[in-house]
């Protein structure tokens, strides 16, 4: 599915090959315990498109469900979205959030680590 509207305001990335590790839920001991509610309520993904050229896939509720398990950090990889919309192809994927009422733009080359943490630390700087 092609998403002109995040297209039009030029979310044009190139990005190289990323992390070529199999998917796995990775557990984080290091998360203080405050983060984790105040994360979880004020963390809002608006729309997540994976894909590369002009051919993105929508995979905002996939991304949603992932960033939303606080314990499990993901990889931006087909196996993980469940979608692959150019085969062969690097992709990126290109989440818009808010958190605490900034919105936000956050994207991965394939392969890139994301999760809910991850989110938090770009949403800081």
């Amino acid at each position: 599915m092609k998403t002109p509207h995040l297209l039009s305001i030029g979310v044009c990335i190139l990005m190289g090959t990323g992390c070529a590790s199999p998917p796995r839920a990775s557990r984080s001991t290091s998360r203080p315990a405050a983060i984790a509610p105040s994360l979880s309520a004020d963390l809002l993904v608006i729309s997540a498109v994976y894909g590369s050229g002009t051919h993105y896939a929508d995979v905002t509720y996939r991304v949603n469900d992932l960033v939303h398990q606080l314990s499990v950090e993901f990889f931006a990889r087909p196996e993980w979205l469940q979608a692959d919309p150019t085969p062969g192809w690097n992709k990126t994927l290109v989440i818009v959030y808010e958190f605490k009422g900034q919105r936000r733009t956050f994207t991965a080359g394939e392969g890139g680590r994301v999760s809910a943490e991850v989110l938090l630390e770009e949403a800081k700087k």
